[in-house]
């Protein structure tokens, strides 16, 4: 027999004789009528070629055929109902690996979160966080990051959907011994101070936090860059230097350092930090539950603070 022309609906059938033990339950667990099941049975009986259950008086018993091959009967069943359950858009089902590009600081805030609601929503997804770079973006070369999270206006994005994350706004840090960072300073005080920055590129200061002043002019001492923003409060606590941040992190890594921090002294916006995708990934279910998870894990962040 080929598989065309075999009823996969009579397996159902006899997982429900198997679960029962009997004709009229299994009839009432499937909702059909007790002759229904009797002719399903008899044509898996015929072909299967063995008689599958035999009735006892009090039950029907299963025969050393069916006793084997059972297993792989709630295999192939629980790996339809698997299908069907995905395309109905319950996450919980859902079994991905997830692919996010975004700061470094931007996984320290949500990762905890994450992975619990993960947990408790949707077991079976895991995550893979990688550095945002601004070649990611390009939708030819990157097909295979599934979420974009950084600053609105810090990349030109075309044909990309979006979500806002939530609201930021920089400040800068540094020791909390270190007399020339003090609050009320100049811009052009500020500007003088040795700088460690966020840079997505080698050899270039590529980040949001130094394009917002560059209609004005101004840039600034900046001796160190990388990509990593967690790095910078090791730094700037042993030495010297400053660093401008993200407010959110800011807040958190005063309590693990011995640091400070100021409102910069020149214009800078507030940051809108969005979730990015391509246009093809609207109804992804899994990407879906991600974008919301993350909303609600950040709305409950600015509460929280």
């Amino acid at each position: 027999m080929q598989l065309r022309d075999f009823d996969v609906n009579l397996l159902v059938t006899m997982e429900a004789v198997w679960t029962t033990r009997n004709v009229s339950n299994a009839a009432r667990t499937l909702n059909l009528a007790q002759s229904t099941i009797s002719a399903a049975l008899n044509r898996l009986r015929h072909a299967l070629g063995d008689e599958l259950f035999t009735w006892s008086g009090s039950e029907m018993v299963p025969t050393p055929l069916t006793e084997q091959i059972m297993p792989d009967v709630t295999l192939l069943l629980n790996g339809v109902r698997a299908v069907l359950t995905k395309s109905l858009g319950q996450v919980e089902t859902v079994e991905r690996r997830l692919v996010i590009a975004t700061a470094d600081y931007v996984v320290a805030l949500v990762g905890a979160q994450l992975l619990g609601r993960g947990a408790a929503e949707a077991p079976h997804l895991s995550f893979d966080f990688v550095e945002m770079r601004p070649q990611f973006i390009n939708r030819a070369t990157r097909p295979d990051i599934d979420l974009f999270i950084f600053p609105a206006n810090a990349l030109r994005t075309t044909g990309m959907e979006r979500a806002s994350l939530y609201e930021d706004s920089y400040v800068c840090i540094g020791a909390e011994d270190n007399p020339a960072l003090f609050a009320g300073m100049s811009a052009d005080e500020f500007l003088a101070l040795r700088h460690i920055g966020y840079s997505a590129m080698p050899r270039v200061a590529f980040n949001h936090e130094m394009m917002l002043w560059d209609d004005l002019g101004k840039s600034t001492n900046l001796n160190l860059t990388m990509g990593n923003y967690l790095i910078f409060a090791r730094i700037v606590a042993a030495s010297d230097a400053v660093a401008i941040v993200p407010r959110r992190l800011a807040r958190t890594l005063t309590g693990e350092w011995k640091l400070k921090w100021i409102e910069l002294p020149l214009p800078t916006p507030s940051i809108e930090i969005c979730a990015m995708w391509r246009p093809e990934q609207e109804k992804d279910v899994a990407l879906a539950w991600l974008r919301d998870t993350l909303v609600a894990i950040t709305a409950n962040q600015v509460e929280a603070a």
